[in-house]
């Protein structure tokens, strides 16, 4: 489920935007990864409910330009979510061009949610990114429109690096993002809303480190936002709140088939 449900998974989605779109009509073909996380976290939020959880997604090359990701994770009956067993995504997405290390690309997002009724959403989705030498940057956008699930409008702008360390199989990576947005003037919309802005507009961050061997790949992710805990817990509403929205460490291994 990629930037959205997998972010451990960003050395790898770098690696994938990095590819000059004319390389891909000679290289692309389907890929796989299985990933087991102690947390699923998303823009510095559990998605999993604290708890540990299994991820999985596929990359489909349609063109030299058009790929789509498909992904799969347990939610663990998270409340963000509704109490939802599974979340689903469906990615498509177009280079735009692709020059000088420099890739313009742009999408849209699908979220399902198994399991719970009227929380699905949709986004739209963009991403340039540059490499040079063994660091590799990139700055996205994600515009979901107002939409009752979500309770009105939310805006997400990052900005995420990674970095090879020479002679090693050792990657560093890091970044944040600002979530903002509107929300729509009724009870429902208000409590949905903080599905995914728990303290309204709000900062997260992230470092991490992975280590590849062969097929598999090991990381360690400290992830952390500017939400106030306390105001949070506070609030008396908690049909889509929980306690995870804080600091964090979270390991991970995944599998590449």
């Amino acid at each position: 489920m990629n930037r959205t449900l997998i972010p451990a998974a960003l050395p790898a989605v770098f690696a994938a935007l990095f590819t000059p779109a004319a390389s891909q009509a000679q290289t692309a073909s389907p890929s796989v990864s299985i990933e087991a996380t102690t947390d699923l976290r998303e823009r510095g939020l559990s998605w999993s409910g604290g708890k540990a959880a299994m991820s999985a997604e596929a990359t489909l090359p349609v063109s030299p330009a058009v790929t789509v990701d498909l992904g799969a994770a347990t939610l663990r009956d998270s409340a963000r979510h509704g109490g939802a067993d599974i979340g689903l995504t469906l990615s498509p997405e177009i280079a735009l061009f692709s020059t000088g290390g420099w890739t313009l690309s742009a999408g849209a997002k699908g979220h399902v949610f198994v399991g719970a009724s009227g929380l699905s959403y949709a986004e739209a989705t963009s991403t340039l990114a540059y490499a040079i030498g063994p660091a590799q940057l990139a700055f996205g956008a994600s515009f979901a429109p107002s939409q009752k699930a979500i309770g009105g409008s939310d805006l997400y702008l990052e900005g995420n690096a990674a970095i090879g360390v020479p002679g090693t199989a050792l990657t560093l990576y890091g970044g944040g993002g600002y979530s903002t947005g509107s929300t729509r003037d009724t009870a429902l919309a208000a409590e949905r809303v903080r599905r995914l802005r728990p303290d309204g507009s709000y900062w997260d961050y992230y470092v991490g480190a992975e280590h590849q061997m062969d097929r598999l790949a090991l990381g360690l992710r400290y992830t952390g936002t500017s939400i106030d805990q306390d105001r949070v817990a506070a609030i008396s509403d908690r049909r889509y709140l929980d306690r995870h929205t804080g600091s964090r460490i979270s390991a991970y291994l995944r599998f590449t088939p």
